[in-house]
């Protein structure tokens, strides 16, 4: 874990309290993006902490389940109590997400890096909690799970998760699907994003936006050193990682994506 912790900028593995809990969930959160460049490529595998983990040391991250993995792992690694939950975004009917709830001194916490626009420290699962900032996230407490709703500079509604753990073969079917199946969003729109405290800065085909209070920007990204760029100062993903090849591909992909949308 000593690369994966230097790749979120910590020196030493924090304690297994609240604090290095935060600690912990904030370096992770800021450092890997969010991002389903694999789906965009045809890369799917099967998910496996130990791969997944080595591909954010060298400079990339992974959309819900693949940086969910690899922060699971982490926390686990720290010495945390640590659960995966099977989630809905947006009420769907089929899992879509892998939510991670951490128990620190009898208090459980929502831990989770795969949003794309989820929040920057560990949320406390208690009913009627609404996260400071402005950027803000309100927890309800269900007949049995928690729902999760988001403000209103966000893409999603929010989420809901259930009572109970599931291990990560119950995910592999889910992810299958949302990586590799010619209907998934994942596959059909390139999708990057990273949360700020006070906005939201996603890049979605060509279109790099940023959103918050008082704050709605959008800009058509002009050419491939543009993208590329965006990638390496908007993302922190390193575009030497990915490649020539793959980089032309995806940027093939996000100006075949951005005509599709201008000219629907």
């Amino acid at each position: 874990m000593e690369r994966l912790l230097e790749r979120i900028g910590l020196e030493t593995m924090p304690p297994a309290d609240a604090g290095g809990l935060h600690e912990l969930h904030r370096a992770y959160v800021g450092s890997v993006p969010y991002e389903a460049l694999a789906a965009q490529l045809g890369e799917g595998a099967p998910l496996d902490a130990g791969e997944l983990t080595a591909r954010v040391v060298a400079g990339r991250g992974g959309y819900c389940f693949e940086v969910n993995t690899v922060l699971h792992a982490l926390l686990w690694a720290a010495g945390f109590e640590v659960e995966r939950r099977q989630a809905n975004v947006n009420e769907s009917e089929l899992t879509n997400h892998m939510a991670l709830v951490v128990t620190v001194d009898g208090e459980h916490f929502l831990a989770d890096a795969g949003l794309g626009e989820g929040p920057l420290d560990p949320v406390p699962l208690a009913d009627g909690v609404r996260t400071p900032g402005p950027l803000s996230w309100a927890v309800e407490r269900l007949e049995d799970g928690w729902r999760l709703t988001q403000h209103e500079y966000g893409s999603i509604s929010g989420f809901t998760f259930g009572d109970e753990p599931s291990g990560l073969d119950a995910f592999q079917p889910h992810h299958h699907r949302l990586s590799s199946m010619p209907e998934s969003g994942f596959v059909q729109t390139l999708v990057v994003q990273r949360p700020y405290e006070d906005r939201i800065v996603t890049l979605r085909s060509r279109t790099l936006s940023a959103d918050g209070p008082g704050l709605r920007e959008r800009f058509v990204l002009p050419d491939a050193l543009a993208f590329a760029a965006a990638l390496r100062h908007e993302f922190g993903i390193d575009p030497d990682v990915l490649g020539e090849k793959r980089m032309d591909r995806l940027w093939a992909r996000a100006c075949a994506q951005h005509e599709a949308f201008v000219t629907h």
